[in-house]
């Protein structure tokens, strides 16, 4: 019976760990991380307000946990190592990659893309922790998906400049997003990433090696 009562505590406090930063997120992407306060969002998850502590130790341990899963939700580390171990083609990683990219980041109704977006335009002092434990992994197993296609071998700063080049104008939609009903012309966003997929590769084929 007590291994049973301790099971079902375990699963309560994964799920209660998961409605705080749930609404810890939605909130921040309302307001921002600087005007959140612990009381709003324990009082949005109506937990006690020991609770953040408790779970995550602190206001900021909460909010790496936000960005965290965030970053979850942007890319997953093991969807993007299935793809680079998957039998599609070098060209069709990428394409593969970058569709992944673009159907979360333009998830209108997805609170972590607007919390990201604030993290982007208005770092906070925990953007290189979270990039190291999150994204360095991601761009570990990225790198090998644009070496396998350019030829270009992981020790190659050139090839970091291709992913940086071939992530730009994407980033730059994302976070241009609220204002591209100004654009003079109007573009569906299948059109859009279609042409951006079409100069990112005429650009990578620059730097493809000879064989």
């Amino acid at each position: 019976m007590k291994k049973e009562k301790i099971t079902i505590n375990n699963e309560e406090i994964k799920e209660t760990k998961a409605l705080i930063i749930e609404c810890a997120g939605q909130l921040i992407a309302k307001y921002g991380y600087a005007k959140v306060t612990s009381k709003s969002i324990c009082e949005k998850s109506k937990v006690n307000m020991t609770a953040i502590n408790y779970h995550f130790g602190s206001r900021d341990g909460l909010y790496m946990a936000v960005l965290k899963e965030v970053h979850k939700f942007l890319i997953n580390v093991d969807e993007l190592n299935e793809l680079y171990l998957s039998n599609l083609s070098a060209k069709e990683k990428l394409e593969a990659f970058i569709d992944i990219f673009v159907k979360s980041s333009y998830n209108e109704k997805s609170w972590h893309i607007k919390v990201w977006t604030r993290e982007i335009v208005n770092p906070s002092p925990f953007i290189n922790q979270i990039l190291s434990q999150e994204g360095l992994p991601k761009l570990n197993i990225v790198s090998k998906i644009f070496s396998e296609y350019t030829g270009l071998p992981i020790t190659e700063p050139k090839l970091y400049s291709c992913i940086l080049n071939t992530m730009a104008p994407f980033i730059l939609m994302f976070l241009a997003q609220d204002t591209a009903e100004l654009l003079p012309v109007k573009y569906s966003g299948k059109d859009l990433v279609a042409h951006l997929k079409k100069f990112v590769f005429a650009g990578l084929d620059e730097f493809k090696t000879k064989d």
